[in-house]
């Protein structure tokens, strides 16, 4: 039965799109299934960070009512262990029901499920994933995302869910400069433990235009450190200067 990974966050702009692709490469280097799915309605985007050529004609709301999944993913080319489910162009097309039964479904078939939900706090499709589930949240190391992670963090714990933080962006020499919070700041002000740290990348910023990362670059790196600690590894977090 599969893992189930759904990345979440209060404001938009923080990277958790960059994030779930991420992670789905890390994952895919260690010889596992994993299939993507945009939750975003109508601002799909996973398709072009894979470099999926292909529209993406077919999406979620297909199989909600009632395509096969193995006709409606999509296969990057270079990444044959990854699969992508897009989101429906338009909003309003998933029904809470059916959501619920495909969730079941599909952590049958992959080993990896990642939901990246578009952000803000309508967390109405929550309730249908697993409690098992594990909510990633990612923020900036800056005051107004961190507050945000934390409303978010409340929210999940009350609705019975387990969630972890993901540092998005992180740039030591401002941290050190006390311009932006440092590590144990932002821990504490969002009440959530420390998942991984992702830095400030010029690779990351492309990825919808090359469709890759450097395998040896500190970016895929901590994403690498990342699936780890979630497939139950004990990998410590390296010196910040490092990441």
């Amino acid at each position: 039965m599969g893992e189930i990974f759904s990345v979440t966050s209060g404001k938009g702009g923080v990277g958790k799109s960059t994030v779930s692709v991420g992670l789905a490469l890390a994952f895919s280097q260690q010889n596992l299934k994993v299939l993507l799915v945009d939750m975003d309605e109508g601002l799909p985007c996973l398709d072009l960070m894979l470099g999926i050529e292909e529209p993406c004609i077919f999406t979620l709301s297909d199989i909600l009512l009632g395509k096969e999944i193995s006709d409606t993913v999509y296969k990057p080319k270079k990444y044959p262990n990854i699969h992508l489910i897009s989101a429906p162009e338009n909003t309003g097309m998933i029904d809470a029901f059916a959501f619920t039964n495909f969730v079941n479904k599909v952590k049958q078939l992959y080993d990896i499920v990642i939901f990246d939900f578009p952000a803000g706090i309508d967390f109405s499709l929550y309730t249908c994933l697993p409690k098992e589930s594990l909510f990633l949240t990612v923020a900036f190391p800056d005051p107004v995302t961190v507050r945000d992670a934390s409303v978010v963090s409340r929210k999940l714990y009350g609705m019975g869910y387990n969630s972890r933080l993901i540092i998005n962006s992180f740039r030591y020499k401002l941290s050190k400069k006390q311009i932006f919070k440092n590590i144990d700041q932002i821990i504490d002000e969002s009440a959530l433990r420390l998942l991984g740290i992702v830095p400030q990348s010029e690779e990351l910023t492309l990825l919808s235009v090359k469709h890759k990362l450097n395998p040896q670059g500190n970016a895929m790196k901590s994403f690498q450190r990342i699936s780890k600690r979630l497939l139950g590894d004990n990998i410590p977090l390296p010196n910040p200067k490092k990441i």
